[in-house]
């Protein structure tokens, strides 16, 4: 039996596309197929989960079948894709570059190239799998007219607690400081809760790395705004986040641009409401378990923030939401429907 091959950009801790990809390797070792995993760059902590590909000329690239993850434009995915074995091309959504401004042009040239090279995707994979309805609109778009929509594979997920209480306003965001992401607007909602009576702290979570032009500005817009409740935590322990998650009273998601955005369903597992822009996957994948806003207005989202932390009847009414949403993640539901869609690529390898 040939090896089942996933190919990604790059391999980090942290890492959405990196997290997955080691979740699927882990099913597909519990299916039977023996498997690996294959990036351009691979971070020192992810030395023998993740092996470096060795060019184009990689040969294991053409010993049985390859899952593409596809986020960004990379040699390895270009390698990838030129190979004539079985394959399966995951869409995890690629961000405009325009969304990343001037923090990192490069990583910004990457997306470009990543969404104009969408096109050639047509036809190149046996299989189409996108994580959500907004990511497979991109496909289809191009094309691609059948497109499998599963969600992404996550922890395991137990009921969340009834954190019904009301609460003063505590916010907190979790993910990539990247200009996407719209960290500013978060800052903004806190000041505006500040200057209308509320004094809110505001806790970020998350690593800025190739993004320290954008945290740069943000600390200045801290200072500018003297806004002296916001603390960003950085990465952090596992420990760590869960004592933020408890601390919160509102999880907070400001992105433009989400292909899934992993942090809301972590939100919904700990029982934190949610308030966020309307953008993206951001409106499916929250379903009813939180308020999702279209505006851009901080006192409305600050009014939003209030209303949430203090009336126990909306809190209740987005818990059981929360509840019914979370069984849409369950990860032995999303493992059948992984198994099912990949039936194509891996059954032959048998």
């Amino acid at each position: 039996m040939s090896v089942v091959h996933q190919v990604i950009a790059g391999a980090a801790p942290g890492d959405a596309v990196t997290m997955q990809a080691l979740r699927l390797g882990e099913l597909l070792t519990a299916w039977g197929f023996e498997n690996a995993i294959l990036a351009d760059h691979v971070h020192p902590a992810m030395s023998g989960r993740v092996s470096r590909l060795r060019g184009a000329a990689d040969p294991r690239l053409g010993a049985g079948p390859l899952i593409v993850r596809y986020s960004i434009w990379a040699d390895s995915i270009a390698a990838a894709l030129a190979t004539r074995t079985p394959r399966a091309i995951v869409y995890h959504n690629v961000t405009p570059g325009s969304l990343l401004g001037a923090a990192n042009p490069d990583v910004g040239a990457l997306c470009d190239i990543g969404r104009a090279h969408l096109p050639d995707l047509t036809g190149r994979a046996d299989v189409f799998i996108a994580d959500s309805h907004f990511n497979a609109r991109d496909l289809h778009e191009v094309g691609i007219e059948r497109v499998e929509v599963v969600p992404l594979l996550l922890g395991a997920i137990a009921a969340p607690p009834a954190r019904l209480e009301a609460r003063a306003p505590s916010i907190l965001t979790v993910g990539r400081i990247a200009p996407n992401k719209r960290i500013e607007d978060v800052i903004r909602i806190g000041v505006a809760l500040d200057r209308t009576g509320t004094p809110t702290p505001v806790t970020i979570v998350g690593a800025a790395d190739a993004f320290e032009r954008y945290r740069a500005a943000l600390d200045g817009l801290v200072r500018d705004l003297d806004a002296a409740h916001v603390r960003f935590a950085g990465r952090v322990s596992d420990a760590e986040l869960e004592a933020a998650f408890a601390e919160a009273s509102v999880y907070c998601c400001m992105s433009v641009h989400e292909g899934f955005c992993a942090p809301l369903v972590e939100a919904m597992q700990h029982g934190l409401p949610i308030v966020a822009r309307s953008a993206g996957a951001v409106p499916e994948t929250v379903g009813a378990a939180g308020l999702v806003l279209d505006d851009d207005d901080p006192y409305v989202f600050a009014e939003a923030v209030r209303e949430v932390s203090a009336n126990e009847r909306l809190r209740a009414t987005l818990h059981e939401a929360s509840v019914a949403q979370l069984a849409r993640f369950a990860p032995d539901l999303v493992a059948d429907r992984l198994r099912a869609v990949l039936a194509p690529v891996l059954d032959g390898e048998r």
